[in-house]
């Protein structure tokens, strides 16, 4: 979902894939664009992203599934990553999130 405001304001935040807190890596690599929900999703382990680029999504949270935004609607669907792949998430980066923080 993209969310452009006539004044100014931002509706995209950059998370770390790997915490600060663990990687003190600030490059562009260790980060993904998501709006603020998607943001908290991926830091408590509810969404990451496959090897493929690929949203996979947890089965432990409840939720309205018949909701238009459901989180659950997302599986399996690819993420809209930046023009140029040199700025993708990196993959080795990815797999640590899914290893360490995604709830399987």
């Amino acid at each position: 979902m993209r969310l452009v405001s006539r004044h100014g304001h931002s509706f995209v935040d950059v998370g770390h894939i790997v915490p600060f807190s663990v990687s003190h890596d600030d490059r562009i690599g260790n980060g993904i664009a998501l709006c603020p929900n998607m943001h908290r999703a991926f830091d408590c382990g509810l969404l990451s992203v496959d090897e493929d680029y690929r949203i996979i999504v947890s089965p432990h949270f409840m939720e309205d599934e018949t909701h238009d935004y459901s989180l659950r609607k997302l599986q399996g669907k690819r993420i809209n990553g930046p023009q140029s792949a040199k700025y993708f998430p990196q993959s080795d980066k990815l797999t640590w999130h899914r290893k360490h923080i995604f709830k399987t």
